[in-house]
């Protein structure tokens, strides 16, 4: 089976580990056959295989991406005592190598 190139390009290249929305590392986000885990991330509140999954484009994680960014205004998701020291959501974004919306 050939696999149209110009489809696949389309999806965003998704790691196991880490937050695609924002950056966050203690989450697993793909299992070893690349399925949505359908954890959500502490720091943002995503959940893998619901706001995002292995066939996102681009364009679909930007969009909430942004919705945390700009309108959620980068408020940690989780409980309040689980923020790490010194946490400051832009720098863990570009740590990650996330192009920071309106920063950048």
């Amino acid at each position: 089976m050939v696999k149209d190139n110009k489809i696949m390009d389309r999806f965003v290249s998704m790691e196991k580990h880490g937050c695609p929305i924002c950056g966050y590392s203690d989450i697993t986000v793909l299992d070893d056959f690349n399925l949505t885990t359908y954890e959500i991330c502490e720091c943002c509140g995503s959940e893998s295989g619901v706001e995002y999954d292995q066939y996102s484009t681009p364009e679909a994680i930007t969009k909430v991406r942004n919705e945390w960014v700009v309108e959620k205004r980068c408020e940690w998701w989780g409980d309040k005592s689980s923020i790490p020291k010194d946490w400051v959501p832009y720098s863990q974004m570009k740590s990650a190598g996330i192009k920071v919306p309106n920063r950048d």
